[in-house]
This record gives C-alpha cells, sequence and structure tokens, in this order.
C-alpha cells in the first residue's frame, strides 16, 4: 500500500543526512513503523561499555530524533499497516514507557 507523499509514514523518505549512511538507513527503513524502531534508535545512540563509536554528523542525529519524535507524536499514523493487534498494544506499552521516561527527564514529575 504506497502513502500519501505528505503522510507521517513517508518521513523517513526525507531523511537526507541518513541516506548518506545506506548501512543504517536501510535498516531504519526495515523497522520504520514497528516497535523494534525504538529499540534500533536506542541503539544507534547509547554508547555501550567496550564499544568505541565516534558518533553521528549533526544532521544523522537530527534526523533520528525527529523520526523518533514523530512515530511518539503520531503512532497511528506511522504504524506500519500490516501490524496486528498484539504488535500494535506492544508499540503503545514502548511509546507509554518512552513518554514517561522523557517527562521524567525533562522535569515533568
Amino acid at each position: 500500500m504506497t502513502q500519501p507523499a505528505g503522510s507521517k509514514r513517508d518521513a523517513i523518505n526525507k531523511c537526507i543526512a541518513l541516506k548518506k549512511m545506506p548501512h543504517i538507513f536501510e535498516k531504519l527503513k526495515n523497522v520504520w513503523g514497528y516497535p523494534e524502531f525504538f529499540g534500533f534508535i536506542d541503539g544507534l545512540l547509547l554508547v555501550e561499555p567496550g564499544r568505541d563509536r565516534a558518533g553521528f554528523p549533526e544532521g544523522v542525529y537530527k534526523e533520528l530524533d525527529a523520526l523518533e519524535r514523530i512515530f511518539l507524536k503520531f503512532p497511528d499514523e506511522v504504524a506500519a499497516p500490516e501490524l496486528d493487534r498484539n504488535e500494535r498494544e506492544k508499540l503503545k506499552a514502548i511509546i507509554k514507557e518512552k513518554e514517561i521516561k522523557l517527562n521524567y527527564t525533562i522535569g515533568e514529575r
């Protein structure tokens, strides 16, 4: 099913900086709209002990952040159409947990 060009689901295709990193962009496209997206993003952005990472260019970081915010704000529009009920419930739980963490870290306790 093709999404309209202006849809939230299409946001991934507007990422210019990420497209310059095809190994990450392709993996990201595969999880966009699925609950696994959030774990993948966390894995990209978190530094693991013993793993040397140089970080991302600012444009890549901004696009990753924007995608995550879009998914958090518009989960029904971003979610893959083929998600079953259990996957949608899992997605809601992940988003609720993320929102709690975000609110806590920005002082909305």
